[in-house]
């Protein structure tokens, strides 16, 4: 084979490495962080603004993974007729994997069942509102 020839193998291997490079990027998938990614963005003050109300609180909404089940905790002080907000289990490696949950306090405690998570790392997120003030707080949890 001359020189000619080898040059001609290179380039069209060359030429077939990236063609399959190529064929690689658009055949994975690639997923946001949520689907409305965008319009989270442009609210993102207000969650650091709730964040900030969170902190400011003498005592906040606490968790404990007790075996089956995540037990959540308020303070009564935080319990007022406007009290309203959402826990959402956010799945960093999967989205379809998210669980969300009206906060719902009986006795100042919500009982979630552990088993309708998978085993894994989630992010909890708490997002409410009480005396027309929002706040939000995460914490990365672990369920076995």
């Amino acid at each position: 084979m001359n020189f000619g020839g080898k040059i001609v193998i290179l380039y069209l291997s060359f030429v077939a490495l990236i063609l399959t490079l190529v064929f690689n990027c658009f055949s994975m998938d690639v997923d946001l962080v949520s689907s409305d990614y965008y319009a989270q963005e442009i609210n993102f003050q207000q969650k650091i603004n709730a964040t900030n109300n969170e902190k400011d609180l003498k005592s906040s909404i606490t968790h404990v993974i007790d075996g089956k089940s995540i037990v959540l905790s308020i303070d009564s002080a935080l319990l007022s007729n406007d009290f309203k907000g959402t826990i959402t289990f956010f799945r960093p490696s999967d989205s379809k994997k998210d669980v969300s949950f009206k906060m719902n306090f009986t006795n100042k405690e919500q009982v979630i069942d552990a088993k309708t998570l998978i085993h894994g790392a989630y992010k909890l997120q708490l997002s409410w509102t009480s005396n027309q003030k929002n706040y939000f707080k995460e914490d990365v949890i672990f369920i076995n």
